[in-house]
């Protein structure tokens, strides 16, 4: 149990939205990564370039339906607004919301802007055609795109943060919300990352070396979360958003709770700007173990970011074995629907939280033979039937932003 600091506001996760590549619905993580299926499928648009070593993406369902969001919100929204807006309506309704609650914060960001709409007024541009172009494309190309559609759409005038940072974006979103919620700053917020998929962030991988590129003929095996074949990142898209609040503001509206956040840490790698180093992510981990005046002891399993590279998952693995041992439970979820990017921790934090309540927790799909260089820690390769009480949920981004959230079962 943490130690109760009396300055520091208890704060919980009362709400839950999701737009995933199986669909619109949170509850459609946990049924689907707990059934052992993944969204990963062949593109063939990748394939068409000769160049391209990787086939392979996860993308959102293209018969969803957004008609619900009215029209003049709508033309100024890319996909990656679309989807936020959508999650943030089922974590306000999760919440017991229809409408978003005066003085609530909006945490919410993306790695880039509309990369889609960049690309085609790019082309506008260079066929001189600027005289098409609508004036509603320039507010899906700003930096704070989602944040400031979502905004408009819900009529939120609470404080607005559109933190952006890679890979790490949701969960540092979330952590920084429970932050100024636990100082009082604010009593509620809305928070998470969204991001659309556009073939462009796959060819950026693969130029890095970094995008799965064995696995073309068989997608669903393409993202290997530490397994010895692993080769790559699969890119996705999706957004996840949490509503969460002081734990006096939910029980004062008898509001459901779904677990209570702890703690947050969070550090900048400086010995690489492509990956983080083990000593980087252990000290990351102990930040948030402190935060939340906890031991290593007191956490039961850690979902690891884990996103199928060489270098990444087995620096994870190390530095979780440094800080836990080989005893506490460990899987990655991108095994299911690759890497959604900015969307990545807050769509894993909330399978995890529904995991957490079934008592069953989804294993690291395609994880056929551990890596040696990742096998000091206790990986889940079935589906477990596991109480589990706290855990870490970690998040890694290009350019050195580590962050790892606690969560605990809210008793």
């Amino acid at each position: 149990m943490p130690t109760v600091n009396p300055f520091k506001k208890r704060v919980v996760i009362t709400g839950a939205g999701a737009v995933s590549p199986y669909g619109a619905g949170s509850h459609l993580l946990a049924e689907n990564m707990l059934e052992g299926k993944s969204s990963v499928t062949f593109n063939g648009e990748l394939a068409a370039y000769p160049e391209m070593t990787s086939h392979v993406s996860s993308t959102v369902p293209n018969d969803l339906d957004f008609s619900y969001i009215p029209r003049h919100f709508r033309r100024s929204m890319s996909k990656m607004s679309l989807y936020a807006a959508a999650a943030v309506k089922e974590a306000l309704n999760k919440a017991g919301y229809e409408t978003v609650p005066e003085g609530t914060a909006l945490f919410l960001g993306s790695t880039i802007s509309s990369m889609e709409t960049w690309v085609n007024f790019s082309d506008k541009y260079k066929k001189r055609e600027l005289e098409t172009v609508k004036t509603t494309v320039v507010f899906q190309v700003m930096n704070h795109s989602p944040l400031a559609n979502v905004a408009q759409a819900f009529d939120i005038k609470g404080p607005g943060f559109g933190n952006s940072c890679a890979c790490a974006t949701g969960l540092v979103n979330i952590g920084m919300a429970y932050q100024f919620i636990a100082s009082g700053l604010i009593d509620k917020a809305l928070c998470g990352g969204t991001d659309e998929y556009h073939p462009i962030m796959t060819a950026c991988f693969a130029i890095m070396n970094a995008a799965s590129s064995r696995y073309n003929d068989a997608p669903q095996k393409a993202s290997r979360p530490f397994d010895e074949g692993r080769c790559g990142i699969v890119c996705s898209e999706g957004c996840g958003m949490l509503f969460i609040e002081s734990l006096e503001s939910a029980l004062k509206r008898n509001a459901e709770i779904y677990g209570e956040i702890l703690g947050f840490g969070t550090n900048t790698e400086t010995k690489s700007i492509s990956h983080p180093s083990t000593e980087c992510i252990t000290e990351c981990m102990k930040l948030a173990l402190k935060n939340a005046s906890l031991s290593a002891q007191d956490i039961d399993m850690i979902n690891a970011h884990a996103t199928g590279t060489a270098a990444g998952d087995a620096e994870e693995s190390k530095a979780i074995a440094a800080v836990f041992g080989s005893n506490k439970h460990v899987n990655s979820l991108k095994g299911h629907i690759g890497h959604t990017m900015a969307a990545s921790g807050s769509l894993e934090l909330i399978a995890m939280l529904d995991m957490m309540s079934k008592n069953r927790i989804a294993p690291t799909l395609n994880l056929d033979n551990i890596d040696p260089e990742c096998a000091g820690i206790k990986h889940i390769l079935q589906p477990a039937d596991l109480k589990i009480n706290a855990f870490l949920k970690n998040s890694f981004a290009l350019g050195g932003t580590n962050c790892s959230l606690i969560v605990r079962r809210y008793e």
